[in-house]
């Protein structure tokens, strides 16, 4: 018979981790609510922050997709296809998660 770990004590490295992850986590938010007033509103650099939240996603979802293989990379096609189309946001993901979902599922992996 498998020992299963016993999950109601924690040690104090894990407890320790996880306060100072937080820490970290709510000094970013801290510090990007304490700088936003800083940051230029008008020029080539308001332009390029502007643009940077989509760069970011799109560096973590291009290698996601194209490791998914030919699936993924239909998933991704109809999720850009939506989108320009309908210019909805929710649509554009639920279609290319369903399109990746049908397809692992009749196709497989």
């Amino acid at each position: 018979m498998t020992q299963f770990p016993d999950l109601t004590s924690f040690s104090l490295e894990a407890v320790l981790t996880i306060l100072g992850m937080a820490a970290v986590t709510y000094g970013m938010r801290l510090g990007g609510l304490l700088m936003a007033d800083r940051l230029p509103q008008h020029g080539r650099w308001a332009h390029v922050l502007e643009r940077l939240p989509g760069a970011v996603l799109i560096s973590v979802w291009v290698p996601s997709a194209l490791s998914a293989g030919a699936i993924g990379i239909a998933g991704a096609a109809a999720t850009v296809i939506t989108m320009a189309l309908a210019r909805n946001l929710f649509a554009a993901m639920a279609v290319g998660m369903v399109l990746v979902g049908v397809g692992r599922y009749f196709i497989g992996n």
